[in-house]
């Protein structure tokens, strides 16, 4: 099914044994030294013992600490750093990967060299600044983490000169031999990202007028310069490539794809082995960061890279949000002849090996929440939503699926994420299993994000799979009574029982056209029965009852299609709440045709995403014409509209339909009767509190390695 994508390859002298390469990730794993350490190794250790063909380390800073992002990034600035590296080194190859390092100079974006107050190296001084549009969808709390991780201070800009340049390039030189001396594989050539490299590229950040500057290939000149340089300090039989950015969105007189294809050229001519082809934008647009970076859409520069694979005789490593079956579909047409995964490889480290086996349904997928890629831009280590173990790998990597000392009885109360973590990860390490759920169905909040969020669907249906596979004892329709709890004489008792939501109390709140998220959950979903106490008006009823009657709610995938060609709900919107819930809420509803209003009280939308995903969601919303609120008041709802106060003044908004994203609460009611019976429980995900699905994923992985 992938023999593609899993077929070998090489760049240049070096043998890959699957084209699989893991994408090089800012992770902040390091300590305050720059010195890998065991973490750091731990984590690249795990993607390789996951079968990656090709692991790309994060960005290695050649003059560390200058020109480095972060002071928790590597470094190859001297002989001191050798030691350690080989040590990880080793670890990975082990495995059975190769193993490049990635050298950058960070250039204008050099942060410890803001921080410490000393000049940041730039080709010239800019005569353009950008757009500074992230600041309007960041909380003050995200600018303020964002500025100390700077330093808080203005960088000191200083155009490089003709020695500067020779430095460079020699420091480029000498970190590769270093890289090699450690026992790198290979090493890549950051020229991409907007970091110095990168500057020297762009017509927008290029202002020179000497050799460097100006036409392409004189921009060009000290990539090519470098990646010479690197060949003959190393050796021909040590591979060295280049990354390269396809454009530069929203950037004037950015990179062009013309320009990308010259730089390649040239590139290959003095050297590389291999171009990696990847994309930027404007460094202060936040939708630019989802656009060229870290695209939002799948295999964004497919096309690109397809194309740039036509005109160059040297391997092209694609990237971009590719999953495997487009990957190997992209090898099989000749259009890239290595996929970067990059939050693939962080969400499931072992993603290359299942494939490899057979078994690409137990690959656990990604949700592009950007929860990962948010963490640099505070300075943070690396985390990921959906797989807890990232970056603690020395804690945990080694614990999951081996056996318990001592086998428990658990009874899990609550099908939703948490439970369902809690119950995969206990039954893989041998205890006894039971999940009780009151619904028809598994899944709880996630059920419903599954709808708003497609690629939540493919969460919703791993984890289930994984709880039966895992051998879990599933009973839905079931109320967890303190009887029945007992009945089951179990060791220890979770509850995961999530969060409920209490309307609010203006006038109009409990009308029948106005719904909760609940409401819409059962719903959409056919939770709901034709008799329920669902708030609904005699057309959602109907429309409940023909959603029952042709059983269109028998998967997350259903669920979807279902949406897609039935919507019982009104042209025009009103979302109370914009938080996450009511912020993908508005995203769902517009997708499918109906004019939406979002009101919050607050002053930020949806401070609990990430805030790349912040900024790619509230630009597509404002690009359909959905009307974002803040500081707005409900003051009552009636049959036809709502009434609000903005800035002041009361304004009547359209609404056929309401939908409340407010009031969420911990539901404590089954955990209270439990401990009225003298059952003493473990509480987790959202019934402790909201913390959507990172949390009760995270909350349902330690209860589930507690157990015994």
């Amino acid at each position: 099914m992938y023999a593609h994508l899993l077929s070998p390859v090489s760049i240049g002298s070096l043998r890959l044994r699957n084209r699989i390469a893991m994408a090089p990730m800012g992770v902040e794993i390091v300590g305050a030294d720059g010195m890998a350490n065991d973490e750091i190794g731990a984590y690249y250790e795990e993607r390789a013992r996951g079968g990656a063909g090709l692991i790309i380390t994060e960005v290695c800073a050649v003059a560390y600490p200058r020109g480095a992002n972060s002071a928790h990034q590597l470094g190859l600035s001297n002989d001191s750093f050798i030691p350690a590296l080989s040590k990880l080194t080793t670890r990975v190859r082990a495995h059975g990967s190769a193993f490049a390092a990635q050298l950058v100079h960070h250039g204008k974006v050099s942060r410890l060299d803001i921080a410490n107050g000393r000049e940041v190296l730039v080709p010239s001084i800019p005569e353009w600044h950008g757009s500074f549009d992230m600041i309007d969808d960041l909380t003050p709390e995200e600018l303020g983490l964002i500025m100390d991780a700077n330093g808080g201070g203005q960088p000191r800009l200083r155009a490089a000169t003709e020695a500067d340049i020779e430095e460079l390039i020699d420091g480029f030189a000498t970190a590769a031999f270093r890289a090699r001396e450690a026992g790198f594989d290979g090493v890549e050539i950051h020229g991409a990202h907007g970091y110095l490299i990168s500057g020297f590229l762009s017509r927008q950040w290029n202002l020179r007028t000497d050799r460097y500057g100006g036409s392409i290939e004189n921009r060009s000149r000290l990539l090519c310069e470098i990646l010479a340089a690197v060949k003959t300090r190393t050796g021909d039989d040590f591979p060295v490539w280049c990354r390269l950015d396809a454009r530069e969105y929203r950037t004037p007189e950015g990179i062009t794809f013309d320009d990308a294809q010259v730089t390649a050229q040239l590139a290959v001519e003095a050297g590389a082995d291999a171009v990696h082809l990847s994309a930027y934008g404007d460094m202060t647009s936040g939708p630019a960061f989802t656009e060229g970076t870290l695209p939002h859409r799948e295999a964004t520069h497919s096309a690109l890279t397809g194309h740039l694979k036509t005109q160059i005789g040297v391997p092209v490593i694609a990237v971009g949000r590719i999953s495997p079956q487009v990957g190997n579909e992209m090898i099989a047409h000749g259009k890239a002849d290595i996929v970067a995964m990059g939050r693939q490889l962080l969400a499931d480290p072992a993603l290359p090996r299942k494939l490899g086996a057979g078994r690409p349904a137990e690959v656990r997928p990604c949700i592009n929440c950007y929860v990962c890629v948010a963490q640099p831009f505070f300075d943070r280590r690396v985390k990921c939503a959906v797989n807890p173990v990232v970056a603690r790998e020395v804690e945990f990597a080694d614990v999951e699926g081996t056996k318990a000392v001592e086998l428990r009885r658990l009874v899990v109360v609550g099908g939703g994420p948490a439970g369902l973590e809690a119950a995969r990860v206990a039954s893989s390490r041998g205890h006894h299993v039971t999940v009780l759920e009151a619904s028809t169905q598994l899944g709880g909040a996630l059920r419903f994000a599954a709808l708003v969020h497609e690629p939540n669907r493919r969460l919703l249906s791993w984890m289930i799979d994984q709880a039966g596979a895992a051998g879990v004892d599933i009973r839905t329709s079931t109320s967890a009574t303190p009887e029945l709890v007992a009945e089951l004489e179990p060791d220890v008792v979770v509850v995961a029982t999530g969060a409920r939501r209490v309307r609010p109390d203006f006038p109009g709140a409990d009308r029948d056209h106005v719904l909760d998220g609940d409401d819409l959950r059962a719903l959409l979903t056919g939770e709901a029965a034709a008799g329920s106490s669902l708030k609904a008006s005699p057309l959602v009823r109907l429309a409940l009852r023909i959603v029952r009657l042709l059983g269109l709610t028998d998967s997350p995938g259903s669920i979807e299609r279902m949406s897609r060609r039935y919507m019982p709900i009104g042209k025009s919107v009103v979302v109370v709440g914009g938080g996450l819930v009511g912020v993908e809420l508005a995203e769902f509803l517009a997708e499918r045709g109906r004019a939406v209003t979002v009101v919050e009280s607050g002053p930020d939308l949806a401070p609990e995403m990430a805030h790349p995903r912040r900024w790619r969601v509230l630009e597509d919303l404002r690009t359909v014409g959905v009307r974002l609120l803040v500081e707005t008041e409900v003051i009552a709802v009636d049959d036809s509209a709502v009434t609000c106060r903005i800035d002041g003044q009361l304004e009547e908004i359209p609404a056929d339909n309401v939908i409340l994203a407010t009031g969420l609460e911990p539901d404590v009611a089954v955990a209270d009767a439990l401990r009225s019976a003298g059952i003493d429980p473990l509480v987790v995900g959202d019934a402790t509190g909201p913390g959507y699905i990172e949390g009760a994923i995270a909350e349902g992985f330690a209860a589930g390695l507690s157990v015994g």
